[in-house]
């Protein structure tokens, strides 16, 4: 089994359909998307689309539930709030009550088996959160917090912080997917995992997949994105760079 996992494509269409080219080119078989997958993007009805489309399994990231509900007071930094806020609006009207119903039924967590004896275990940011950060820089302690919600999994993994990477600890694997739309390594290409699973091994392929930037940022023009969210989007696009 192939198993492909992608995270945090935030409305980007040009880089999740490069992406999605990009799985027929390593021959993934599955496919499993761990959140955030429509708001801060000028294109997510496309993204939501698209992913249903995959047919692969899906969990809620923190972005979602905003997109359903709305941005509470604290859970962004007071001077983004009203931007995001005007952001969540306008991603919402793009949707449908059908495309709202879809994210706010979408499972927190997932398990799938690698092997017989392997399994992943897979969330959004914490088993616990859909919001708490676990910086790529945490010490093992702290992702101790996957092993207490499955000690059976000997993979985890999960998004929400746009930074790719691998941790072993206690003979445990934890993995990081990147980002699909906003990188925030300084790299502007997409960034997704495959688990490629054989009789006695599981290779864990880390893939950076070029799309064309400049007809995102023409995208944020023509669907009239909110304009100070906008530019603040761009500059991700075109840097790789955490705002």
């Amino acid at each position: 089994m192939k198993l492909a996992l992608i995270s945090d494509i935030h409305g980007n269409a040009e880089a999740l359909k490069s992406v999605i080219n990009d799985l027929s080119t390593v021959g993934a078989t599955n496919v499993a998307v761990l959140g955030d997958l429509a708001f801060r993007g000028p294109q997510p009805k496309e993204c939501l689309n698209l992913v249903r489309e995959l047919q692969g399994k899906v969990i809620k990231g923190n972005a979602d539930e905003w997109i359903v509900r709305g941005i509470k007071k604290g859970e962004v930094p007071a001077q983004a709030l009203n931007m995001m806020q005007t952001e969540q609006a306008w991603a919402k009207e793009h949707l449908t009550e059908d495309d709202l119903d879809y994210l706010s039924k979408l499972p927190e967590t997932l398990e799938i088996p690698l092997s017989n004896q392997e399994q992943l275990y897979a969330c959004h940011a914490t088993p616990n959160s859909l919001f708490d950060i676990l910086s790529n820089e945490a010490d093992n302690e702290s992702f101790s917090i996957f092993t207490e919600a499955n000690n059976r999994a000997t993979y985890y993994a999960y998004g929400h912080i746009h930074l790719p990477f691998l941790r072993a600890f206690s003979k445990k694997k934890i993995i990081n997917t990147g980002s699909v739309g906003l990188p925030f390594d300084g790299d502007v290409r997409a960034s997704y995992i495959v688990l490629d699973s054989t009789h006695h091994d599981i290779n864990i392929q880390f893939r950076r997949v070029s799309y064309d930037v400049e007809k995102a940022c023409h995208a944020l023009d023509e669907t009239n994105y909110p304009e100070a969210a906008k530019k603040v989007v761009k500059k991700i696009y075109t840097t790789g760079s955490k705002p």
